[in-house]
């Protein structure tokens, strides 16, 4: 985020346009309640941010960066999450029904921190 102000401002327009976010750092912002669904966030830089009760229903998340978020109760329905990172993610109420991509050591890991839909 360079520019602040006007870099979030190109950024929920393209949101509210469902144009790609593909390798935006977003890291360490506030997106609680946000919809995201059915968006290309391929390699998105999410670290730190606070996405609880988040809709991500439909979109691409492969090679995203979801360590240290908040996830709490984010809807990660019919997903492409390949390659996606969630260390030390909470995840408590968040569903994964449907989402694809997710290594067996991870899917154990968000089912042990209260993921559901695995």
């Amino acid at each position: 985020m360079r520019n602040g102000k006007n870099d979030i401002r190109r950024i929920l327009r393209k949101m509210e346009n469902h144009e790609s976010l593909a390798g935006v750092d977003l890291r360490n912002l506030y997106f609680s309640c946000m919809d995201f669904s059915n968006l290309d966030l391929r390699g998105v830089n999410f670290e730190g941010c606070r996405l609880t009760h988040a809709i991500m229903e439909g979109s691409n998340l492969s090679d995203a960066n979801l360590a240290n978020t908040n996830l709490m109760n984010t809807s990660f329905k019919n997903c492409d999450l390949s390659g996606a990172l969630f260390k030390d993610a909470v995840v408590g109420g968040a569903d994964f029904s449907g989402a694809r991509g997710l290594s067996s050591p991870v899917k154990e890991y968000l089912k042990s921190k209260g993921a559901t839909g695995l």
